[in-house]
């Protein structure tokens, strides 16, 4: 099982020039209404005393579960969400309605950072249940659990593609953190990135044509690669920490989670305009935003 300070460490471990908005849910207008576009709501993470996943849409915000949860992804129909629970320093994968109605357990022997397939038949994991971090697949019910990395490095931050037929992810080899790409049977493993920085937290385009991810080097930021023959191109530029990159669903726009001292925040920013919209909601935390496909 993976214990919670330790993959939070690796994710951040391995996890501006332009206006920054400041917005607050109080007195202030959310994402959907400053960059409007063919997406759906917004979960996210929230710490501190309302720690749990949220949901917003719109002018609400309304609380989907209490507790340790994180890493929230919709499914793709945007009828459920699955994502990580933890209990003591142990996390298993479970699932809920939209509205955070019925609750159901899927992993039992651990289980993190949790993405459907593009069908939304299929979840892809992380778990440490074997010794390192490896990736595995389940059915979405959690039956049929099979491992798909078995190689002694560390594999994190899973992440199907759109069409189905491979699956991004990262893992710690040749003394670095890279991305790379396997076919969701395990085979056809391939490096997708090669530098002397660390590469985490991969997101495909709703086209498939292009992968997000941060890139720590003196600072992490938000870069993009393009699946065939792609450069890093690099979106932010801060000495401190953006990390866990989501596309909306209409790809015009990133959401990702940025870390300031005593802030952490999630800013949107529109990938045409170069605006952002960071989402400082009072007297929290909040991280790891995923946006509803509609």
């Amino acid at each position: 099982m993976a214990s919670r300070c330790g993959i939070r460490r690796l994710a951040l471990a391995v996890a501006s020039s332009l206006a920054v908005v400041t917005a607050c849910l109080l007195v202030a207008t959310p994402a959907r209404a400053a960059f409007p576009g063919e997406n759906g709501a917004l979960v996210l993470v929230r710490e501190g005393d309302v720690s749990g996943i949220w949901r917003l849409d719109d002018l609400s915000l309304s609380r989907l579960t209490e507790g340790n949860d994180y890493r929230p992804r919709w499914s793709p129909d945007g009828s459920r969400i699955v994502f990580q629970r933890f209990e003591g320093n142990h996390s298993n994968i479970f699932v809920m309605d939209a509205d955070g109605s019925n609750l159901v357990q899927l992993t039992t022997r651990g289980g993190f950072q949790p993405a459907w397939s593009p069908d939304g038949s299929m979840i892809v994991f992380g778990s440490k249940r074997d010794g390192d971090n490896d990736i595995f697949v389940m059915a979405a019910d959690g039956s049929g659990e099979t491992r798909i990395t078995q190689n002694g490095f560390d594999d994190i931050n899973p992440a199907w593609s759109p069409d189905g037929h491979r699956i991004a992810f990262a893992s710690r080899r040749h003394n670095n953190t890279d991305l790379y790409l396997v076919s969701p049977d395990g085979s056809n493993a391939v490096r997708f990135t090669r530098t002397r920085a660390a590469d985490a937290d991969p997101d495909w385009s709703p086209d498939g044509t292009k992968i997000a991810f941060n890139r720590s080097r003196h600072g992490t930021d938000i870069y993009v690669k393009r699946v065939k023959h792609g450069i890093a191109r690099r979106l932010t530029r801060t000495s401190g920490i953006d990390w866990a990159p989501a596309w909306s669903p209409d790809g015009t726009k990133i959401a990702y989670t940025s870390l300031r001292p005593r802030r952490q925040d999630v800013v949107i920013l529109d990938l045409k305009s170069g605006e952002r919209l960071r989402l400082a909601l009072p007297s929290t935390t909040e991280l790891e935003p995923n946006w509803q496909p509609v």
